[in-house]
C-alpha cells in the first residue's frame, strides 16, 4: 500500500513538471512565432517602401531632391529623351532661385524643342542685363532651337547696343530666326572692322538667313586668297545656301583650289544644287584625297540619292583608309537600297571573321533604313549572340541599335534579351521593348518588376511600365 501511495506521489510530481516544461515550452514557441510574425509585418512595410513607384520616387527627387539630386536627374532624362515629367520641371524651373538648376531645365526644354519657355525667354532676352551671361546664352540657343521668330528684333537691338557679352551667340541666333529685314541689318556688319573669329560666325549667320543682298560680296571673299581660309569657306557654303544658281559655276571652280577645307565647303555649298554637273563633281569628291571632302561628297551622295555612286562606295567600304568614311558609306549603301549595295552589308554582318566594330556600324545603318532582309539578317545574328559570351559587345551593340527603332521583326530578340542571365542584356531587352511594347512579352516585363530582390532592371521595369 505504502509503495502504491509512493508510486501514485512521484508519478504526480513528474506529471506537474511534464505539464510545467510544456508550458513554457508552447509559451517560447508562441513568443517566437509573435516575434517571426512582427518581423514578417517590418519587411512587408520595408517591401511595401521599396515598391513604391519608381515615377513617384523621381517626382520626389524633383520636389524634395538637393540641387545636384535635381540637375544629375534632368540630364538623366535628357539621355533617355523622357518627357513624362516635363510639367514637374516647369513647375521646378517657375519656383527655384537656384541658377544652375533653372539652366539645367532650359537645356531640357530646348532638346526636347518644348514652347514653355517661350514667353521667358523673349522677356529676358528683351532686357538681358541682370541674368547670368550663361543663362542668356542658353535662351539663344532655345529660340533658335524652336525657331522663335519673334526673338528676331530682340536680338537685333543686342547686337545694336554692340554689347560684346552677347556678339556671338546673337549673331548666331539671329541666322535661324531673322528674316529679311535681319538679313540686311546682318549685310551691314560686312563693313565692320570685325575679327576673323567673328568673320566666320557672320559668314555662316548669313548663308542660314539667306542674304541674297550680300550675295556680291561673299563671292568677292570667296575669291580673294589673301582672305582667312575659314572665312572663305563659310562664304562659300553660305553662297550655296542662297541657292542663287550663278553659285553654282563659282563653286564648281572653287573645288579646283589646293586648300582642302576649301573643296570640302565648296562641295558644302553645291550640296543646295542638284544636276549633272554637281553630281559628276560629287562623284569625283569621292576619290578626294582629304578624308573630309569625302565625308561631304557621301552627304551630297546620300541627299540627292546619287544610285551612279554606289560603285565607288563600295570600293570605299571596302579598301577607304579612315574608319569613319568606311561607316559613313555602310549608311550610304543602305539609304540607296541596291542589290550589291545589299548583299554587301549582309555579308560584313554574317562574317564571323570580322570585328565587332564593323559588324554592328554595317548592322545600324541596315537597321536606320529598314530594309526588310537586311533586318532579317541582323536579327538572326543577334539571336545568334545572345548566350556567347565572347561576342558579348557585339550581343550589346545590336540590341542598342534595335531599341532606337519600332519594328515587329525584332520580338524575338526582345524575348531572348529578357530571358538572358547577363543583367545587361536583361536591361537592353527592356529598352527594345519600351520602344515597342510588344503584348506577348508585358508579362516577361511585369515579372521583372515583381522581382523579390531589389535590382536596377527591376527598377526598369517597373518605370517602363508607369510610363507606359
Amino acid at each position: 500500500m505504502k509503495k502504491l501511495v509512493f508510486f501514485i506521489l512521484i508519478f504526480g510530481f513528474l506529471f506537474s513538471t511534464v505539464n510545467l516544461f510544456a508550458d513554457e515550452t508552447i509559451d517560447a514557441v508562441s513568443g517566437e512565432a509573435d516575434k517571426l510574425e512582427e518581423e514578417k509585418k517590418i519587411e512587408e512595410v520595408e517591401s511595401e517602401e521599396e515598391e513604391e513607384s519608381e515615377l513617384q520616387k523621381r517626382k520626389d527627387t524633383l520636389a524634395f531632391g538637393l540641387e545636384s539630386e535635381i540637375t544629375d536627374l534632368i540630364s538623366k532624362l535628357l539621355k533617355e529623351e523622357d518627357k513624362s515629367l516635363s510639367d514637374d520641371i516647369l513647375a521646378i524651373f517657375n519656383s527655384t532661385k537656384n541658377v544652375n538648376v533653372r539652366e539645367k531645365a532650359i537645356e531640357y526644354f530646348t532638346k526636347i524643342e518644348d514652347t514653355c519657355l517661350k514667353d521667358y525667354a523673349l522677356l529676358i532676352l528683351e532686357d538681358p542685363y541682370d541674368e547670368k551671361t550663361s543663362s542668356v546664352n542658353l535662351l539663344f540657343k532655345y529660340v533658335t532651337a524652336l525657331k522663335i521668330t519673334e526673338a528676331a528684333p530682340l536680338i537685333q537691338e543686342l547686337l545694336d547696343s554692340e554689347n560684346e557679352e552677347y556678339y556671338d551667340a546673337a549673331i548666331s541666333a539671329l541666322g535661324t530666326v531673322g528674316g529679311p529685314e535681319e538679313a540686311l541689318f546682318l549685310a551691314d556688319f560686312l563693313d565692320r572692322d570685325l575679327t576673323t573669329a567673328r568673320k566666320q560666325n557672320l559668314m555662316k549667320a548669313l548663308g542660314q538667313i539667306k542674304a541674297v543682298e550680300t550675295w556680291d560680296k561673299l563671292v568677292e571673299v570667296i575669291q580673294n586668297e589673301d582672305e582667312n581660309t575659314y572665312v572663305r569657306m563659310y562664304a562659300a557654303e553660305a553662297i550655296g545656301a542662297m541657292e542663287k544658281e550663278e553659285s553654282i559655276e563659282i563653286l564648281l571652280d572653287l573645288f579646283e583650289d589646293d586648300d582642302p577645307n576649301i573643296r570640302t565647303y565648296a562641295i558644302k555649298g553645291l550640296s543646295y544644287f542638284n544636276n549633272e554637273d554637281v553630281e559628276n563633281l560629287v562623284i569625283q569628291g569621292l576619290k578626294d584625297n582629304y578624308y573630309k571632302v569625302r565625308l561631304e561628297a557621301i552627304e551630297v551622295v546620300k541627299k540627292y540619292e546619287y544610285k551612279t555612286a554606289v560603285p565607288s562606295l563600295l570600293y570605299r567600304a571596302k579598301n577607304d583608309s579612315e574608319a569613319t568614311v568606311k561607316y559613313a558609306c555602310f549608311e550610304a549603301l543602305a539609304l540607296l537600297d541596291t542589290k550589291e549595295g545589299n548583299e554587301y552589308l549582309i555579308s560584313l554582318v554574317k562574317d564571323k571573321k570580322k570585328s565587332d566594330t564593323i559588324r554592328s556600324k554595317a548592322a545600324a545603318s541596315m537597321l536606320k533604313y529598314e530594309n526588310a532582309d537586311s533586318v532579317k539578317a541582323v536579327v538572326e545574328v543577334a539571336l545568334s549572340v545572345v548566350e556567347d559570351t565572347k561576342k558579348t559587345a557585339l550581343r550589346y551593340a545590336l540590341g542598342k541599335e534595335m531599341a532606337k527603332y519600332e519594328n515587329s521583326q525584332f520580338i524575338e530578340v526582345c524575348e531572348a534579351f529578357l530571358d538572358s542571365k547577363d543583367v545587361s542584356t536583361q536591361g537592353i531587352g527592356l529598352d527594345i521593348w519600351k520602344k515597342n511594347h510588344y503584348i506577348t512579352l508585358k508579362d516577361k516585363v511585369k515579372e521583372m518588376a515583381e522581382a523579390e530582390k531589389p535590382s536596377a532592371n527591376k527598377s526598369k521595369a517597373k518605370l517602363i511600365l508607369e510610363t507606359e
